[in-house]
C-alpha cells in the first residue's frame, strides 16, 4: 500500500507542476493582453473622449485600416508649420526626407496599437514622449 500512496504522491506532483505551469502561462498571457490592450488604446480613446467618432477617420474603410494621412493631417497639421516648436531631434522634420516631406502619420501614431518613435530602431540614444 506505501508503494502505491508514494507513486500516487509523485503522480499528483507531476499534475500540479503541471497545472502551476500551465495557470502560470495563462495569466500572464492574459496580463500581456490585457497591457497592450490598454496601451494600445490610447489614441482611440483621446479621439473617443473628445467625441471624434470612428467613422471621422476611417471613412469608408475598415476600422482597423489606417487612415490616409490626409485625414490626420486635415484636423493636426502636418506637425511642421510654424506654429509647431521644431524639436530637436524632431521625428517630424526628418533629415532622411526631403524637404517638404513628412514622414507617414501612423509609422509612428498608431490608433489601435501601441506607438512608437520609428526613429529609436536606428538611432537608440534619441528620446521621445509619443501621443
Amino acid at each position: 500500500m506505501t508503494k502505491i500512496k508514494a507513486a500516487s504522491t509523485k503522480l499528483w506532483e507531476k499534475v500540479d507542476m503541471w497545472l502551476r505551469t500551465a495557470w502560470f502561462i495563462v495569466v500572464s498571457f492574459g496580463a500581456l493582453i490585457a497591457v497592450s490592450t490598454a496601451n494600445g488604446q490610447a489614441l482611440h480613446d483621446i479621439h473617443e473622449g473628445v467625441g471624434v467618432p470612428c467613422a471621422a477617420c476611417h471613412q469608408g474603410q475598415q476600422e482597423m485600416t489606417a487612415p490616409p494621412d490626409a485625414i490626420c493631417v486635415a484636423c493636426h497639421g502636418t506637425m511642421i508649420g510654424e506654429e509647431h516648436p521644431v524639436m530637436s531631434p524632431d521625428p517630424h522634420r526628418s533629415p532622411h526626407l526631403g524637404p517638404d516631406e513628412i514622414p507617414a502619420c501612423n509609422d509612428c501614431h498608431k490608433i489601435h496599437g501601441e506607438s512608437e518613435v520609428t526613429c529609436v530602431m536606428c538611432h537608440r540614444s534619441f528620446e521621445f514622449k509619443i501621443k
